[in-house]
């Protein structure tokens, strides 16, 4: 028997799901819910074998690893309509076993959960190619921090003074990031950015303001100081030209 826990916002989706999984006398479904709290205290307290886990237009990063606490021996499977090889990878890395689109009939939901119940992993054949034409780039707790400040939109000055290091360092520590990662200016450079660190960063934010800019400044000297303590490095997924 396969313990089941859901978490979707959506009611006509917890409906659903409810019963076809009631159907399903290999799957003891736990109560769907639809709060991040009760979702928590559930995998915490039952300790599903898997978790389904709707994910709309938001991914968070700090939820999967929160669950994962909550539960290591969990299998989480995340069921949405779109998502990126980038993300798709940094969520592999996370820990997911699983990336169930919402497009695929009820008896594919049912043979996902069994397949990661019993260790497989479940991702489409787009993702799986996507995959093996991109490459994987190890970038270091400064890089991911100066790609975070080019991101917030602050010019080389402002980054040179939020890291400490001088304008010609910035100025070198973006050759070299255009280098490794395959990308030709700081537009290429974001966007690279905020496929892979979804979450972390804000995608669509407008350009900042002079006010905006020195308080970004400040909040990002202090984050710098908390980083310098760090050693683990992130590792970015850059998808191969035919998927780009």
């Amino acid at each position: 028997m396969i313990s089941v826990s859901v978490y979707t916002t959506e009611p006509l989706s917890s409906i659903a799901l409810e019963l076809l999984f009631r159907q399903c006398e290999q799957i003891a479904l736990l109560p769907v819910v639809s709060d991040l709290s009760n979702l928590l205290q559930q995998v915490s307290s039952q300790k599903p074998d898997v978790l389904l886990l709707t994910v709309n237009s938001h991914f968070d990063r700090n939820l999967w690893t929160a669950l994962r606490r909550q539960s290591d021996d969990t299998k989480i499977i995340l069921w949405l309509h779109e998502i990126t090889p980038e993300l798709a990878y940094q969520a592999i890395e996370c820990g997911i076993r699983g990336i169930l689109r919402k497009n695929l009939p009820p008896e594919m939901i049912v043979k996902c959960v069994q397949k990661v119940h019993a260790g497989e992993l479940w991702f489409d054949q787009t993702l799986t190619q996507a995959f093996l034409s991109g490459r994987s780039i190890t970038v270091s707790p400064r890089e991911g921090e100066l790609i975070m400040l080019v991101a917030q939109g602050l010019k080389n000055r402002e980054i040179a003074k939020a890291m400490s290091i001088t304008e010609g360092t910035v100025k070198v520590y973006l050759s070299r990031l255009f280098e490794k990662l395959g990308v030709r200016d700081r537009v290429e450079l974001v966007l690279v950015g905020l496929r892979n660190l979804q979450g972390t960063v804000e995608q669509g934010a407008p350009a900042l303001s002079d006010r905006r800019r020195s308080e970004a400044t400040s909040k990002s000297r202090a984050s710098a100081e908390r980083k310098k303590n760090r050693s683990q490095s992130t590792r970015f997924f850059v998808a191969g030209p035919s998927i780009q």
